[in-house]
């Protein structure tokens, strides 16, 4: 039996025509990636559902020490829904602001924290995009995914 398909969503960086988007990567399983898709931050919302955050410490560690840009950290989320026009935009006001950028800092942070926890592999129900930032809409309920 097949495993389930879900979403690998990070910000794209590689100069290119797809620089400074939203890339959306379908996958199966860890490995099979089955499709790539990328979205203008000013012209999609992404709403992702089942969320997880990911990171590869090491890597992170690499780019923080380096100084250069490698992928080692997305969003693993279970559903995504794009916001346009027909599912309109959602406010962001009195939202918690996520951050992930290992060239200041090799972890997932909160907003809310001052940098005292690490939040690599949480969980949330809902996270939302706004441009180039990542909010959190609904926390996670308790229920684990991979």
């Amino acid at each position: 039996m097949p495993k389930p398909l879900h979403g690998e969503v990070r910000f794209h960086l590689l100069k290119g025509k797809n620089y400074m988007h939203w890339q959306v990567k379908v996958m199966q399983g860890s490995k099979n990636k089955v499709d790539v898709f990328y979205y203008n931050p000013y012209e999609y919302q992404l709403e992702m559902r089942g969320c997880k955050l990911r990171n590869r410490p090491n890597k992170a560690k690499q780019v923080f020490d380096s100084g250069k840009h490698d992928v080692s950290g997305w969003i693993r989320c279970e559903e995504l829904m794009l916001r346009k026009d027909f599912y309109p935009i959602l406010p962001v006001e009195n939202l918690e602001k996520l951050y992930y950028n290992p060239l200041r800092d090799p972890y997932w942070r909160r907003e809310s924290d001052s940098n005292e926890f690490i939040w690599d592999e949480t969980e949330y129900d809902t996270l939302i995009t706004d441009g180039k930032q990542v909010y959190i809409l609904e926390e996670r309920d308790g229920l684990c995914i991979d």
